[in-house]
């Protein structure tokens, strides 16, 4: 039996430089950054109920039915799942699923939002670590003291995800 495709989360700003491609053997997609997006989740706003359009705070796209009318009003926060399309290169969502969601959900949206930002300061530590890294490892508060008031954060993390661990206690290795 086959299953049904897995909801990336996607930012509207990436739909937009996505280019469709057609599967042989299954559905169209569309390819943005090296991924194939069979179906999208988008957290926004309703900004247009008309033809419902949402706002993830990157862009906005219309999100098309043919069968629904989606029961949204303007301001309402939603969260749009459906398949990416083109259509004369606009990028829309045909709906699959809109429900009104807590407007706790766009604080998350905007922690996710500031992931880049956290993945940009994850290269940087990767990057002073190699750097500093003789060998048998990075010192590990020569590398705090050069990243600053964050560093500990950062470093926490990056051992948390596996990017980065401890040959042996003070010491600190990419993993490469």
């Amino acid at each position: 039996m086959e299953g049904r495709d897995t909801a990336v989360h996607a930012w509207i700003s990436e739909l937009a430089k996505g280019k469709v491609v057609q599967s042989a053997d299954g559905p169209s997609a569309l390819v943005v950054n090296g991924k194939n997006l069979v179906r999208v989740r988008i957290y926004g706003l309703a900004v247009g109920t008309d033809e419902l359009v949402v706002d993830d705070g990157t862009g906005s796209i219309l999100v098309r039915s043919f069968e629904r009318q989606w029961k949204v009003n303007v301001g309402d926060p939603v969260v749009v799942i459906g398949r990416p399309r083109l259509y004369e290169g606009e990028p829309y969502v045909l709906g699959e699923i809109v429900k009104k969601v807590d407007p706790a959900w766009l604080e998350v949206r905007k922690k996710i939002i500031e992931g880049p930002s956290q993945e940009d300061n994850g290269s940087k530590v990767l990057d002073i670590v190699r750097k500093r890294d003789s060998g048998e490892g990075a010192d590990y508060d020569a590398v705090i003291s050069e990243l600053g008031d964050k560093g500990e954060e950062m470093i926490v993390h990056l051992l948390a995800t596996g990017e980065l661990f401890e040959t042996k206690p003070g010491k600190l290795k990419v993993l490469e």
